[in-house]
Parts: C-alpha cells; structure tokens; sequence
C-alpha cells in the first residue's frame, strides 16, 4: 500500500534525485561522510515537513531554498579551508 493515497503517483519521488547527487558531494563519497548528509538532508526536509503543518507560512520551497545554501555553503567552506590547510603545510615543510 502505497502511505494515504493507497496508490502509485507518478511523482512520488520527484525531487529525490537531486538530494542524492548534494548528498553525495557533501560526503565526498567517504560512506560515513554520506551517511551524515543523508542524516541532515533527512532531518531538514522532515522537520520541514513538520514544519509546515504548524505553520503554513513555511513551504516546501523554503526548505529547498534551505538546503541549497547549505550545500553553497559546505562548497564554499571546502575552498576556503582547502587554501589555509595548503598554507599550513607550505609553511610547515619551509620551516
């Protein structure tokens, strides 16, 4: 049985495979990093869910927006801690 509609939709999985592929670059493919995406990713679009019900004003598309910038930003702190680690290794084989 198909959850409360007690059928297949087409679109049951719409979306999933875009949370996929930003799991995936977020765990960089290590299986414990992937696991701990998969974890946020879970409990945002959930708690989004959840969310909704006590506060129509806080929609679907709010909670995508959400985990958009949390993938800009886990690419964007991956370029910025990449430069000062290659900096601390630089300077610690002159040293």
């Amino acid at each position: 049985v198909m959850g409360v509609q007690h059928r297949l939709l087409l679109d049951f999985t719409a979306g999933y495979g875009f949370v996929g592929i930003a799991v995936a670059l977020m765990g960089r493919g290590h299986p414990v990093g992937v696991g701990l995406a998969a974890l946020l990713f879970g409990v945002l679009y959930q708690g989004g869910a959840e969310l909704s019900f006590d506060k129509p004003s806080i929609t679907r598309d709010m909670v995508v927006v959400i985990g958009g910038v949390i993938i800009l930003f886990a690419g964007a702190l991956d370029g910025l801690f990449r430069r000062v680690v290659a900096s601390v290794l630089r300077f610690g084989q002159a040293a």
